[in-house]
């Protein structure tokens, strides 16, 4: 929680969260120990675990951090959208952030870092789902529901609406991401048209 930390916790809990990615992303999470962390950051024990009392709660943080980093935002859309060609153009604006975020090199190392501990670890996975699909979920769910209030689109059910969309979406960032033996450049403007468009007739637009 960063609620009501001052600049200067703030900076120190940066300062202790830097070190433990950089040690994760070097070594893993299990060779990684918190004396190692006291010691990459430069701070105290008893300094560490204020700000993190677990392993998890930093790497929990390590996987915000990089999701805020990226910059994983809706792009601008219209203040309202007026056509079904405004909701298609910003979908494909988020798509092709989404794509061209979540494989860099860096956030895939995160991603089969994060990943591999989620499934020993339930609290971890909470926070994974939290960070990145909810996420993801909950943006497409905000821009479906401004065309469905401006009537531009009929949608029967708002979570299987979003999923069809961010489903197609992260089958890059997964199969030709971090799950990919070798780096794969991320999907062209031209499939993700498809994607979007493939989506929008799933949609009953009623103008």
């Amino acid at each position: 929680m960063t609620v009501g930390l001052t600049n200067r916790q703030l900076a120190k809990r940066e300062q202790i969260s830097s070190a433990a990615r950089r040690l994760f992303l070097a070594d893993g999470f299990a060779n990684t120990s918190m004396d190692a962390v006291t010691a990459e950051a430069g701070v105290s024990k008893q300094t560490l675990y204020t700000y993190f009392p677990t392993k998890i709660d930093l790497l929990a943080e390590v996987l915000y951090g990089s999701i805020r980093e990226l910059g994983i935002r809706p792009p601008q859309a219209p203040q309202t959208l007026e056509s079904v060609e405004d909701l298609r153009d910003t979908l494909l604006g988020l798509a092709t952030l989404i794509t061209r975020s979540l494989m860099q090199p860096d956030a895939i190392a995160l991603m089969r870092l994060v990943l591999g501990e989620a499934f020993r670890v339930p609290e971890l996975r909470a926070a994974v789902r939290n960070a990145l699909p909810a996420q993801l979920l909950g943006m497409t769910s905000a821009l479906l529901q401004q065309a469905a209030d401006r009537k531009l689109i009929k949608v029967a059910d708002m979570d299987v609406s979003s999923r069809l969309f961010v489903g197609p979406v992260m089958t890059y960032v997964a199969l030709d991401g971090f799950l990919s033996i070798e780096p794969t450049d991320p999907p062209s403007q031209a499939k993700l048209e498809v994607v979007v468009d493939t989506f929008l007739t799933t949609v009953v637009v009623t103008s």
